[in-house]
């Protein structure tokens, strides 16, 4: 009796589980295959401050070096890499985008405490529409 509760109780768990892995394993596909727009906005941990937003036709991985590796979909077979550091005191979040009436490869990074250093021509950013 106690065996067949706990195998029960597995199988329902399992059940649950693989609903739930599986909706997040299409929704991920379909983001990372540049089927829907996303926001991807990096923080400061620290001073609780925004860093920078890439918004856009967007497939987001990390990598073993701690780099937050955006790859921009720009056109129709044409993409732009973009790559960010993460560490102890930095991190990211994402969100899916509701369709919106502009091109479907537009896309738009934004720098936010570090704007006098954009403005001075230091870092060259585009952005398209």
């Amino acid at each position: 009796m106690r065996k067949q509760l706990i195998a029960g109780t597995i199988a329902v768990l399992l059940v649950g589980c693989s609903k739930a892995g599986r909706a997040n394993w299409n929704i991920r596909q379909e983001a990372n295959n540049f089927t829907v727009r996303r926001r991807v906005v990096a923080l400061n941990t620290r001073t609780n401050d925004a860093l920078f937003s890439v918004e856009g036709l967007i497939s987001i991985d990390t990598d073993e070096d701690g780099d937050l590796n955006v790859t921009i979909q720009t056109g129709e077979d044409s993409y732009q890499l973009f790559y960010a550091h993460l560490s102890d005191d930095v991190t990211y979040t994402s969100i899916q985008l509701d369709e919106s009436e502009v091109s479907p490869y537009a896309y738009e990074i934004k720098f936010f405490p570090a704007r006098e250093v954009i403005e001075s021509g230091l870092v060259k950013l585009q952005s398209t529409d």
